[in-house]
């Protein structure tokens, strides 16, 4: 356990409370040795949500920590007594910020962008630890290359369903793999949040990673 500037050795948290209701955070949590309490914090996500939360944001980068920012405190206003982790992921195409497409047809007209090109895909995070409520922010970045699927391929990929559910409608982990040149930074941000950020958030608040090995929901 880490001490405070102070002296003060900051109490383990009794609980860690994931604000997302993303499978694939889940599962980098859970593959990580940690087993987060889910709660969704029920901000609007589509793109009539993320426009009036982007109201007054320069960029990108701004905008995910945003949303990540209103994800934890929605949830820790429900749950003081828990660590509350919010994120948000949006890819950067040229400064366009890309979230999930609303449609089989959007994530056709991504692809068709994206394709033979490199973006961005940017997560915001927000630690906010229970009690004081002091707040830990962060955002990860992770280049994508991306390749050029064929027409059939792209078609066969988006009738499957997998990117109308992911921000920049894609995954290195799933169906969308192949499609994928390479990444340049941490493959676990791409997923849905960084690891190695959110243990150096974590020491931001006096906590070890390790600590929260033993939280159970």
């Amino acid at each position: 356990m880490a001490i405070y500037a102070d002296g003060v050795t900051p109490p383990r948290p009794s609980s860690f409370v994931l604000a997302s209701g993303s499978a694939g955070r889940l599962r980098l949590l859970r593959d990580a040795g940690i087993e987060p309490e889910v709660v969704v914090s029920g901000i609007d996500e589509t793109a009539a949500g993320i426009a009036d939360t982007a109201a007054g944001i320069a960029d990108t980068a701004g905008l995910v920590q945003a949303l990540a920012d209103r994800k934890a405190s929605s949830v820790a206003a429900r749950r003081p007594d828990a660590l509350v982790l919010g994120c948000d992921s949006l890819l950067d195409l040229d400064g366009l910020a890309l979230g999930k497409p609303g449609s089989a047809e959007e994530a056709v007209s991504i692809w068709q962008r994206l394709s033979g090109r490199e973006a961005t895909l940017l997560t915001g995070h927000c630690l906010i630890e229970p009690g004081p409520g002091r707040r830990a922010r962060g955002v990860g970045r992770t280049v994508v290359r991306f390749g050029r699927p064929a027409d059939a391929e792209l078609t066969a990929y988006v009738a499957t369903g997998e990117p109308l559910a992911l921000a920049g409608a894609f995954s290195i982990d799933g169906r969308g793999a192949p499609f994928i040149d390479g990444i340049d930074g941490d493959p676990s941000n791409v997923i849905g949040l960084s690891l190695p950020l959110l243990r150096r958030l974590l020491a931001d608040l006096g906590l070890a990673v390790t600590d929260l090995w033993r939280v159970r929901a």
